[in-house]
């Protein structure tokens, strides 16, 4: 796992030593085990490296072929290295290491860019080719692992991280208004945009080319759906548990201590109870929050560790811990959280990075298996199937939605809306799917008007439900988890790299093994969700693995924070101040008297004191918040400390 930067210049120009090492070493959290450069006239290459695959000095990079002419820098890990290193022998190729990133170099000069059909593994790279004079870099099928560039046809600029392309040029320090709200809208920005004007991510299953300046990006993978016959099902379940099976064999390999979270919920546990197959002791981390029972599934957590004879260990947040760290999560995220699941991931994160350095986690399961709730709301009109007992709510009363809605859209928006829910029309898939996304930019009722203008009629909502088609089945089913593959878990992921990064810890996520999501794609929906049962599949192939009362849970916990409950208590001077700060009264993006109310719910806020913040950090460079942002190191994560239960 790693850190990587690149610089390339078309006239020739030779790329300073100073340039690439201060873009190389703001990714030391990515990786404080190595560092290395590689400088040739107009190109540069760096890497900060965390080693866990041949920590020698053998697997340092940039590593470069026999003669000099292939450069590699490598984030990520190829997790049938074993298996393509014997393959690249048979053919005559020869190793002087134990590192996947050494057969990373040697299959690309065999199979050029082919090589990524061979590829299993989370992984975000670029090979520099001396001799053709091209710039060769691709990401993972799935966004794993994240690939950053800015192109001016003059230079290339990439990184693992936005903060070192900043690094690097700050005159990029500039926000782009469309990525800002297709975050208000869908949590994330949309495609390949990052917040960033003149900064781009790679997508996920994408190759991109750079030669004298020219830049070609393509996609190599997608997921096809070729329905097998119903009457297989039996082969079917076997094949997967198989192919799960497999997926945690092959990322249980490493060369330092490697463990896995766990939550208690069934896809960590599923994750965890084949994992103590293959890593013996297994070590498995749990995270709670608040006295409050839905917060806090450490009970459920430690009966699975007790069930497949893991050491476990789990430990407490509280709400100090937010309002220190949101700063500095926003920081290594590069933008706003998609969600405060963040919180979570970074506090799992540096638990588990006290004991390992390397953790499996069960993400991705949700979106794999069918595990949410607006697939079946969707797909099929109903969410009984879910447990939604016990879940507090923080819903205001049907009195001040309507007073929100009449100061919001005034009388004939209120009796427009009101009319809506009394006389319902039948829904399009586009409009039930898009029901779970925020406002459209024209409709927001944050958004100041005169920023609402400089979009130009841009709204997110057209590039969102695009995806939805480009799916190549007809089944509602398989049209939602598509989508959320291809633009719902990309963020997330991001969020997870970022967070377990933060504290140079290694996270894998084999849940999403390319193999079980082109098999899941063979099997018919009608088997995926056969009585209308969430994660059908996960529990078939788990049922002798695990307790039945985890197995069989329906009360569906979407790694449960409290952060509703701090924003309206702990919280609640901490977000005033800011949101009602001269700086966001004056940014011209909020409204400021929507702002100076206090009718908002915690859900608006989250959003909102997330961009506030990032402007802070990231556009205005306020030494305040960027003195916030550093803390990171220093801070505790709960105030209860940790728990070792064996």
């Amino acid at each position: 796992m790693c850190g990587i930067v690149g610089v390339l210049h078309r006239d020739g120009a030779s790329v300073p030593d100073a340039l690439v090492r201060g873009m190389r070493d703001s990714l030391v959290h990515r990786g404080p085990d190595d560092a290395g450069l590689y400088l040739k006239g107009p190109v540069g290459l760096g890497v900060r490296r965390l080693s866990v695959l041949d920590p020698t000095p053998l697997g340092h990079q940039p590593m470069g072929n026999s003669d000099g002419t292939l450069w590699v820098v490598f984030n990520g890990e190829i997790y049938n290295y074993v298996e393509l290193r014997q393959e690249l022998r048979s053919a005559g190729h020869r190793f002087v290491s134990d590192s996947d990133t050494e057969v990373l170099l040697h299959l690309y000069a065999q199979f050029g860019k082919d090589c990524l059909q061979r590829l299993n593994g989370m992984f975000a790279f670029a090979v520099w080719d001396a001799r053709e004079r091209v710039l060769f870099a691709a990401r993972d099928r799935l966004g794993v692992k994240p690939f950053y560039y800015h192109h001016s046809g003059e230079r290339f600029m990439f990184a693992s991280e936005v903060k070192a392309l900043l690094q690097g040029d700050s005159n990029l320090r500039r926000s782009d208004n469309e990525a800002l709200v297709d975050y208000l809208f869908s949590g994330s920005p949309l495609g390949a945009k990052t917040g960033f004007a003149g900064i781009s991510q790679l997508e996920p299953a994408h190759w991109l080319t750079w030669h004298d300046g020219q830049l070609a990006v393509r996609r190599y993978w997608d997921i096809s759906y070729r329905y097998e016959d119903p009457k297989r099902e039996a082969d079917l379940l076997a094949e997967l548990a198989w192919t799960v099976d497999d997926a945690i064999r092959i990322q249980s390999r490493s060369d330092v201590p490697i463990g896995s979270h766990l939550s208690g919920g069934l896809d960590s546990s599923a994750v965890a109870s084949y994992a103590a197959r293959h890593i013996r002791p297994l070590t498995t981390f749990a995270i709670g929050f608040g006295e409050d029972p839905y917060y806090d599934e450490t009970e459920h957590a430690r009966t699975v560790a007790a069930h497949i004879g893991a050491t476990h260990v789990e430990e407490r947040g509280c709400p100090g811990d937010l309002g220190g760290l949101l700063p500095a999560l926003i920081y290594h995220m590069d933008f706003a959280l998609p969600s405060w699941g963040g919180f979570g991931y970074f506090a799992v994160s540096r638990l588990a990075k006290r004991h390992v350095k390397v953790s499996l986690t069960g993400h991705g399961g949700d979106e794999v298996f069918v595990g949410y709730p607006r697939y079946f709301d969707v797909a099929f009109g109903s969410t009984e199937m879910f447990d939604f007992s016990g879940r507090p709510s923080f819903e205001r009363s049907a009195l001040e939605r309507v007073w929100m809605m009449l100061r919001r859209e005034g009388p004939v928006g209120l009796a427009r809306g009101l009319g809506r829910r009394l006389r319902p029309a039948p829904r399009s898939l586009e409009v039930r799917w898009a029901s779970y996304c925020g406002a459209e930019p024209a409709r927001h009722p944050m958004l100041h008007p005169r920023f609402v203008q400089t979009l130009g009629g841009y709204s997110p909502r057209g590039p969102y439900l695009r995806v939805l088609h480009e799916a190549s089945t007809n089944e509602i089913l398989d049209k939602c988890l598509y989508h959320d593959l291809r633009v719902y878990l990309p963020a997330f992921l991001s969020m997870e790299d970022r967070m377990s990064m933060a504290v140079s810890l290694e996270s894998r996520v084999p849940l999403l093994d390319h193999r079980i999501v082109e098999l899941m794609g063979r099997i018919p929906p009608a088997l995926k969700v056969s009585g209308r049962q969430p994660k059908r599949l996960l529990r078939e192939i788990v049922r002798a693995m695990l307790p039945e009362n985890i197995r069989e849970r329906k009360d569906k916990r979407p790694f449960p924070i409290p952060v509703e409950r701090w924003f309206a208590g702990e919280l609640a001077d901490m977000v005033r101040d800011i949101l009602r700060s001269p700086q966001c009264l004056d940014r011209g993006i909020f409204h400021p008297d929507r702002l100076r109310e206090d009718i908002f719910s915690p859900g608006i806020v989250w959003p909102l004191i997330n961009l506030e913040l990032w402007f802070r950090i990231f556009v205005d460079r306020d030494p305040h918040w960027t003195e916030q942002a550093a803390i990171l190191s220093t801070s505790r994560v709960g105030s209860d400390g940790a728990r070792l239960l064996n």
